[in-house]
């Protein structure tokens, strides 16, 4: 607390001293000019802000940007700054405000009095009619993406740790299956043995004999239990090489089902980074729920009926609708149930995404509408910050789904591929509100 100025009930509060800075509605160009001058190479959004009071960061730095089309030239480099400075200064006399709220990804980031263009397309603004409209939205918001971003971090510790969970599995499964490759070792023990037991006494600890099996006929030691006849040991190997033989099918049997669960759950994994909404959430909850990963609340029954969410929608520079799914039971709904079979189905070659519909109403698309919807596919997948990304295409009847797989999982055929970048300018453009 402040001893200067206590806030405590009966005691004057006395106002914070102005700070040591310029009315910035009180300086003259020259005067501004000389100032800048000797800033030199100081960062030019950091001297405004150092320099002139009531001056925030934000507004600072787009003054610079629209100086000089940077947000980090040095005051030296920014001969224009004068001129944004005076028209800001120009503007808040004559009270022209308008309410903008900042949004990244769809999440609001900031709020300010005048349009923002120092982000470009990597930030979205939003204009309201009115400040306190602007605010209570901004908040709500907020308070909605911090929760929805707090079910996010626990479905995603939930999955990650399932996944953990599965990886360890598959390490112990992959050593037991390395154990088993040496089955036919125990099988050639029995058979040698059961040849020789016309030299065999009981108790030998050990068996040296000739390895027929061997092009030279190499000796071989094979190991006795001395509790057991020589039948006995025979038999012992000949168990575990059944045993293995018989452990081997069931481990790749296994194995094979704990590599498409991996695969699932690293697909969940990203369907939860690309979530957008508390409605994104709560379905991705219920599909783990459905699968066993997540206890449902209340008493273990079903939830009631709740509508299912939209997929993402977008229109190609030439009209076509393009529909991307939000998570894997949507992916689902979306290729087996709402495509037609001459629509086109994109996703990503070998790394998890969202299915893409391009809906071409049994006409060949045209090559930018494909590009596009390739763009789309590349930027909701693991490859969002990548280029150059695979994408395969195909039309929706070549696409099919394994009875028992798990949702999200596809099998096809007769595809092409083609090279895309994702693009997050596109997305915006193309978006349907």
């Amino acid at each position: 607390m402040n001893p200067d100025r206590q806030v405590l009930p009966g005691l004057f509060y006395r106002l914070p001293a102005p700070p040591d800075k310029l009315s910035p509605f009180a300086v003259e160009q020259d005067a501004f000019q000389r100032m800048a001058l000797s800033a030199g190479g100081t960062p030019a959004d950091t001297w405004l802000v150092n320099t002139f009071n009531a001056l925030p960061p934000l507004i600072a730095r787009e003054l610079v940007f629209q100086a000089c089309g940077s947000v980090d030239a040095p005051v030296s480099q920014t001969t224009g700054l004068w001129d944004s400075f005076s028209a800001w200064t120009e503007s808040v006399k004559d009270k022209r405000f308008t309410p903008v709220m900042l949004k990244r990804n769809g999440v609001p980031s900031d709020y300010t009095y005048e349009s923002v263009c120092q982000y470009g397309t990597a930030m979205e603004t939003e204009i309201y009619d009115s400040f306190s409209h602007l605010l209570d939205d901004f908040f709500e918001k907020r308070e909605q993406a911090e929760r929805a971003k707090q079910r996010g971090q626990d479905l995603l510790k939930t999955a990650a740790t399932s996944a953990s969970r599965i990886r360890r599995k598959l390490a112990a499964q992959e050593k037991e299956l390395l154990d088993c490759r040496d089955r036919d070792k125990w099988r050639m023990y029995g058979e040698l043995i059961t040849a020789n037991l016309y030299r065999m006494e009981r108790g030998m600890s050990r068996l040296t004999t000739q390895n027929y099996y061997d092009p030279d006929c190499a000796d071989v030691d094979i190991p006795l239990d001395v509790r057991l006849s020589s039948q006995e040991n025979a038999a012992k190997y000949f168990k575990k090489y059944t045993k293995a033989k018989t452990a081997e099918k069931y481990l790749t049997e296994q194995m094979e089902k704990g590599r498409a669960e991996l695969m699932y759950l690293e697909s969940v994994q990203q369907e939860l980074a690309l979530a957008e909404s508390e409605q994104d959430f709560n379905d991705i909850r219920a599909e783990l729920a459905d699968g066993g990963y997540l206890r449902r609340g209340g008493n273990g029954k079903k939830a009631a009926f709740q509508r299912p969410s939209k997929p993402r929608e977008f229109r190609s520079s030439a009209g076509l609708r393009i529909l991307v799914g939000r998570n894997n039971r949507q992916n689902d709904r979306l290729t087996a149930k709402d495509a037609e079979k001459w629509d086109l189905w994109l996703h990503t070659q070998k790394i998890h995404g969202s299915h893409v519909i391009l809906c071409t109403g049994g006409i060949e698309p045209d090559e930018q509408s494909l590009l596009e919807a390739a763009s789309l596919a590349a930027y909701f997948s693991q490859a969002q910050d990548s280029t150059k990304v695979p994408v395969d295409y195909t039309p929706v009847k070549f696409v099919k789904k394994p009875a028992g797989a798990r949702p999200g999982m596809v099998v096809y055929t007769t595809y092409n591929t083609l090279l895309a970048d994702p693009d997050a300018a596109l997305v915006k453009k193309l978006s349907v509100k």
